[in-house]
């Protein structure tokens, strides 16, 4: 896929401390939510807060503060033999937005990666019928071209499990390769991937997440953010204990195997 955006660069910190940055994948995300087969297509907001989509295991419920949104990543789409604008296919009012996630790159169908925004100031609260083991999606703010975003996760007792935070810049706002055609709109697909991951993998504990941008300078993002699909690991791919007991012990008696062999050679 073609890439075209500004130079950006992210920084990550988990509770204060630098970390590396999270890649998708270290959530082995075998429950994603994508927003399109959970609020439809991008004609208005997925309704009254509180919402709630089941996927597989796992019900999510939704809550802002600020209004949420549907939209499409893209600001052109092709209708067979050129570029239009997404209502003209759509035959209604589409939402869109032209940022930094993937996007039609030409001859190809769909209206770009499907969206979830929260508009003004606002976090966004995530939560799950059951504990997860790893959660996150990738994020981009609305209007601000360097941004940070904050994510923090809590148990089923409202304990604070951590906070993972990062400082991107010039991955925020409008990517400037969508908003022309020579001859193809360039998606950036560069949005940085916010998460939060558990210390232990067989224990499922987080019961929700909170999310929320500002400006580098702390001060609040009054236009709110975008983020894509939610992927999630609901802990059903984790071996057991008894099997990791049993790998274990497998491994120790190779070990033993090997030694005697090599007692044996000498």
């Amino acid at each position: 896929m073609s890439v075209v955006g500004n130079a950006g660069g992210v920084t990550c910190s988990l509770n204060g401390n630098l970390t590396s940055c999270l890649t998708q994948g270290q959530i082995f995300s075998n429950d994603p939510v994508d927003w399109f087969g959970a609020f439809g297509e991008a004609t208005g907001a997925p309704g009254t807060i509180p919402n709630t989509t089941s996927n597989h295991a796992v019900n999510i419920t939704l809550g802002s503060v600020g209004l949420l949104q549907r939209a499409d990543n893209t600001i052109y789409a092709w209708d067979g033999s050129s570029w239009t604008f997404p209502d003209a296919i759509a035959g209604q009012s589409v939402s869109t937005f032209a940022g930094h996630f993937g996007a039609p790159t030409g001859m190809t169908p769909g209206f770009g990666d499907n969206l979830l925004g929260v508009l003004g100031p606002n976090a966004l609260t995530i939560s799950f019928s059951s504990p997860v083991t790893s959660a996150g999606f990738y994020i981009s703010s609305r209007s601000l071209t360097d941004f940070s975003a904050t994510l923090q996760a809590f148990d089923g007792q409202n304990n604070l499990l951590g906070t993972y935070s990062l400082v991107a810049s010039g991955l925020g706002g409008v990517c400037s390769g969508l908003a022309s055609l020579n001859p193809n709109p360039q998606p950036c697909n560069d949005a940085p991937l916010l998460a939060f991951l558990g210390q232990d993998p067989t224990h499922p504990t987080i019961s929700r997440i909170v999310a929320w941008t500002s400006m580098n300078n702390g001060l609040a993002d009054s236009n709110g953010f975008f983020l894509d699909t939610l992927f999630i690991e609901d802990g059903s791919n984790v071996p057991e204990p008894s099997v990791i007991l049993m790998l274990g012990s497998g491994l120790c008696v190779l070990g033993m195997l090997r030694r005697r062999h090599k007692s044996a050679r000498n």
